[in-house]
């Protein structure tokens, strides 16, 4: 999920962890836009300019990214489904990314891009670099290859790029690489059109990037499990009955603290009673607005401004009836009741499948 509320959201805390690192005088207001944004709008740009310009009296020029905390987002009336039970089946490194913008990249044209236009491909990784002496725009971001940009702005050779961050685009993001963001973001090639540049066009894809890193297991093998109240089970067992299957609208911000299903996942609904439980296997068969709006009865709802969206799952297996002792291998397992944000033990696991 990428919307305009997240990109609006993520920079503002982004701003506030710049004014708390540098004591600087900066109160952020709540957004009160409806609808759908960009994810910048003047009041942003306002208040990013006094930053800069509290910054520029104290005589720093760049910021220590390293040392600046953004704080999580965290509502507890937010349910979140967590884990990807698609990661690879070995241990690796991932990075936290948010779509910043997609755009054209402008003035390809004015540049000799005969020689490498036929290696350009969609996914290429690209450089974005500030030109602060550029006559002509003093926003200017040059969009080069990456292995031609060895990240010293100084020290490169603009007669090797690929065009330019378009002018309508380019304020808010040079801002923020001027006062050391550079770092924050990364950018790709998403689209090719044409067989040569001066017929053709190029499109990128600029990512908020954060730095941390995360290191991805193994989870194919493992089962989470959320448990249901009375209320939630009876809710569950109408939406069943009435619509062969039940939705939730579920998010969270960052998205890259959290790793929200997949279609394909599979989910144990548990309802304890008081001498037996029962258990649904639960089947996620879709994810996002679009791909949910077969299912959504109410049509409306899936254009609400939030950092969510629908989850719908129909049932597998079950309801299956076990009496409590025979789940007492789940007494030293971590069973959510709000979200199932927990893995059961490899063992667990195994013994909850089989019991389906």
């Amino acid at each position: 999920m990428s919307s305009g509320k997240e990109k609006c959201e993520f920079l503002r805390r982004i701003r506030k962890g710049v004014a708390e690192r540098y004591s600087l005088d900066y109160t952020p207001s709540e957004c009160s836009f409806q609808g759908d944004c960009s994810g910048t709008c003047p009041k942003c740009d306002a208040e990013l300019k006094e930053l800069q310009h509290q910054l520029k009296l104290r005589g720093i020029t760049d910021i220590d990214l390293v040392n600046i905390s953004v704080e999580p987002i965290v509502d507890d009336d937010i349910h979140i489904l967590e884990g990807d039970v698609s990661a690879p089946s070995f241990p690796c490194k991932e990075k936290k990314r948010i779509l910043y913008k997609e755009c054209q990249i402008a003035g390809i044209t004015f540049h000799d891009l005969s020689d490498v236009w036929d290696e350009l491909y969609e996914g290429a990784e690209l450089a974005l670099v500030r030109e602060r002496g550029n006559k002509h725009d003093k926003y200017a971001i040059a969009v080069a290859l990456a292995d031609d940009y060895d990240g010293n702005p100084d020290d490169f050779d603009f007669d090797y790029i690929l065009g330019y961050v378009p002018r309508i685009e380019n304020q808010y993001l040079a801002i923020m690489m001027d006062l050391g963001w550079s770092d924050a973001f990364e950018c790709e090639l998403s689209q090719v059109n044409g067989n040569n540049p001066y017929k053709g066009s190029l499109y990128m894809k600029i990512y908020m990037v954060s730095k941390e890193e995360e290191e991805i297991e193994d989870t194919s093998n493992l089962i989470r499990v959320l448990e249901l109240d009375n209320a939630e089970h009876e809710n569950l067992v109408s939406n069943l009955d009435e619509n062969g299957c039940t939705y939730y609208r579920l998010g969270g911000f960052p998205p890259w603290e959290h790793k929200f299903p997949k279609k394909g996942e599979k989910v144990v609904f548990m309802h304890k009673e008081d001498e037996s439980t029962l258990l649904y296997l639960m089947h996620c068969i879709a994810v996002g607005d679009d791909d949910a709006s077969f299912f959504v009865e109410d049509k409306e709802s899936l254009h609400a401004v939030d950092d969510c969206c629908y989850y719908v799952f129909t049932n597998t297996k079950g309801p299956i009836r076990l009496p409590n002792s025979e789940l007492d291998f789940l007494a030293s397992e971590k069973i959510n009741s709000i979200m199932p944000e927990d893995f059961l033990s490899e063992e667990a696991s195994f013994r909850m499948k089989n019991l389906f």
